[in-house]
């Protein structure tokens, strides 16, 4: 329990990319020969996955609300948390399903704009977030005590 409690106790160093797709400019994707399956797992938090041979083989997150979008003056839904497994990597499988999430946002639930955010290293999703039609609006760091930012640089 003190360990749980502890790993709030430090100082965070927060350095990432905000892509986001706007109503105005939403991408079509090619459509691949996999489904997309959905669940609801909590009041902010959907998951997205592909299955293969009952395996689960993708899997993204849509966060109706994250913290990190204050630090630009924005808030809505926001994708992250995905993963690939390694052998299905290079088959176009995360831009499809981050673009089927986006659209499905702006034109079923009529959001204005959807986000994504990625760690500026982190170059081959980066290739996939631009693929899928998401377009950079900023990048921000800063450092997080707790429930506190400070030192934020946005650009």
């Amino acid at each position: 329990m003190i360990k749980k409690i502890l790993k709030y106790c430090k100082v965070i160093p927060i350095d990432a990319l905000i892509y986001v797709m706007k109503e105005d400019a939403v991408a079509d994707f090619p459509v691949l020969d996999f489904t997309i399956e959905s669940e609801t797992v909590n009041a902010n938090k959907k998951r997205y996955f592909i299955k293969e041979a009952n395996k689960v083989v993708h899997e993204s997150f849509l966060f109706k609300k994250l913290f990190i979008l204050r630090l630009i003056g924005k808030t809505g839904p926001t994708i992250g948390d995905c993963r690939t497994v390694e052998a299905f990597k290079g088959k176009s499988i995360y831009p499809f399903v981050i673009n089927y999430i986006a659209r499905e946002e702006i034109l079923k639930n009529r959001r204005k704009e959807v986000f994504i955010i990625v760690h500026p290293n982190n170059l081959s999703s980066i290739k996939g977030i631009e693929k899928a039609g998401f377009q950079l609006h900023t990048k921000v760091k800063a450092k997080r005590f707790l429930f506190f930012h400070f030192n934020i640089r946005k650009g």
